[in-house]
């Protein structure tokens, strides 16, 4: 019996200062959040391609001179058949593309930022303003969008512009604004 007190004594007083030296050991730093990059996104339909954007510089770039810093072809098509092409802002070449914002929207693992704004333009030069990530997927599979505002010749080169809305949504005075900002 007395061994087992000899015994008991050493082996508390070691569980006992491991346990304070675990407690006094600091965690590691956390790391720096990583920005999603979710508010905006943007695609451009024409009769092969669909070209997907997270960079409004870039979009607006491309949408002037049809040239961009980089464009990927992600060997994906969309269900219309159009090759799938991202282009980025020439600080995203060589990053993982499943860690860019315009493949992750695509993907689904994207959480959108509330607000979310997002453009798409098709070939005949209509421009699709959502103000709802879902609404845009939607349009993304079905082509078309389900319930719209439209105003024809009130884009910045007298262009269509269709808003996407939902069942019974007013017109959608703050989005027209923002629109409207963003060609300022």
């Amino acid at each position: 019996m007395n061994d087992k007190k000899n015994l008991i004594k050493p082996l508390a007083a070691t569980l006992l200062a491991a346990a304070l030296s675990a407690c006094s050991m600091q965690a590691p730093a956390p790391a720096k959040p990583v920005a999603l990059d979710n508010e905006d996104w943007y695609q451009i339909r024409t009769e092969k391609e669909l070209y997907v954007f997270d960079d409004y510089t870039t979009y607006r770039e491309f949408v002037k001179s049809g040239s961009a810093p980089v464009k990927q072809n992600l060997g994906k098509k969309d269900g219309f058949g159009r090759d799938i092409v991202l282009v980025l802002k020439a600080a995203d070449q060589g990053k993982d593309l499943k860690t860019l914002s315009a493949t992750r929207f695509l993907d689904i693992s994207l959480p959108p930022a509330q607000p979310f704004y997002g453009e798409l333009r098709d070939e005949e030069g209509i421009i699709y303003v959502f103000s709802r990530y879902g609404d845009m997927m939607d349009m993304y599979k079905i082509g078309e969008p389900t319930f719209s505002y439209v105003d024809i010749g009130g884009g910045p080169d007298g262009q269509r512009v269709v808003y996407v809305l939902a069942k019974e949504e007013p017109k959608p005075v703050n989005q027209i604004a923002l629109f409207h900002s963003k060609y300022q």
